[in-house]
């Protein structure tokens, strides 16, 4: 059967799967295949990595048990199932309707029996505290809320009850690393356990990457994550990003990935961003308002004295019905 697919390099091949199944974009009803050094992984629509989006034929497969077919729910309630969640390691880490909370064990419980490489199930209740991190609550599996998560080759300790981590930014983390010239310095404003930082690092090559984040958890495993991954050219700083940066020198290039927060510090980073740097800036917003937020943005730029453009708006990965995270990649042009 042809089929949209995505070709990716061998030692790439089970991260991107993953992180396509987690966003309901893989075809589980197609056998993946090998040819010529490249993984082809079938696809129901463009996930928006960065790979190019092709055609090819696949062999068809029996269709594989999906833990809603699993889940010991009322009949009438399993069209609410989510089709997707977040898998960080091996813990899985769901949202769930209203209705569906009563039975919140027994759904845990078939995800579990419908992936064997899930050990923990977590219920995300959205999020909470001072950090931002998820509101967790273990549903199914062994009871805790530490795992390791590979990516590209690399691997990221963390504890997803105490930090934020997304799964759905590695083929972003990806291409910000491609965009990287030799002898750039970066700051990374809010860098968390490091993914940003460690996949440019290890990718590209900086002068020298200056990594941000005001959680001392997240900082603790941030340095973690830099011996664990041989890194030399980050150097870690826990604090206030609006502090912190006051002391460095500028920067040929700055990422903000704090979706919820991120235009509150945009000040901050115009102030110290290079003429001819880039901004990347990460952005919740309703899809209705991005054509006034992309304006806001570049009023706001032209009242402060800066002038930028904005070389890139794309969706990054829907988070509800009407909203969605965005990647804005802000050139300075003076």
């Amino acid at each position: 059967m042809r089929s949209l697919c995505i070709a990716v390099p061998r030692h790439e091949g089970e991260t991107i799967r993953l992180n396509l199944s987690a966003g309901g974009f893989l075809r589980i009803d197609l056998r993946i295949f090998e040819k010529e050094g490249l993984i082809y992984i079938p696809v129901t629509e463009d996930p928006g990595m960065d790979f190019d989006l092709t055609e090819a034929d696949f062999e068809e497969v029996e269709q594989v048990t999906s833990y809603k077919e699993l889940a010991d729910i009322p009949d009438e309630l399993r069209e609410f199932l989510p089709t997707s969640f977040d898998i960080i390691g091996d813990i899985c880490i769901i949202k769930l309707g209203e209705e569906l909370l009563p039975y919140s064990n027994k759904i845990g419980e078939a995800v579990l029996d419908a992936n064997t490489n899930i050990k923990v199930v977590a219920l995300d209740s959205g999020v909470k505290g001072e950090y931002r991190t998820r509101d967790l609550e273990i549903i199914a599996g062994e009871n805790r809320t530490t795992t390791v998560h590979k990516e590209f080759g690399l691997r990221f300790e963390m504890d997803v009850d105490r930090m934020y981590f997304s799964p759905r930014l590695a083929g972003e983390r990806k291409r910000i690393s491609e965009l990287v010239a030799d002898g750039e310095v970066i700051i990374d404003m809010f860098a968390g356990v490091g993914p940003f930082s460690i996949m440019i690092a290890k990718h590209a090559n900086p002068n020298i990457i200056r990594a941000i984040d005001i959680n001392p958890e997240a900082f603790r495993y941030l340095e973690k994550n830099l011996s664990k991954n041989k890194v030399e050219t980050v150097y870690p700083s826990q604090g206030d990003a609006r502090d912190v940066i006051k002391g460095l020198a500028n920067a040929d290039r700055i990422i903000m990935n704090l979706p919820h927060s991120s235009l509150y510090f945009l000040d901050t980073g115009l102030e110290i961003l290079h003429p001819g740097g880039m901004i990347h800036l990460y952005l919740m917003a309703e899809n209705s308002e991005i054509d006034e937020i992309s304006e806001k943005i570049l009023e706001y730029a032209r009242t402060n004295g800066y002038s930028i453009s904005i070389e890139n708006r794309m969706v990054v990965h829907t988070y509800s019905p009407t909203a969605s995270l965005y990647i804005f990649d802000l050139l300075s042009t003076l």
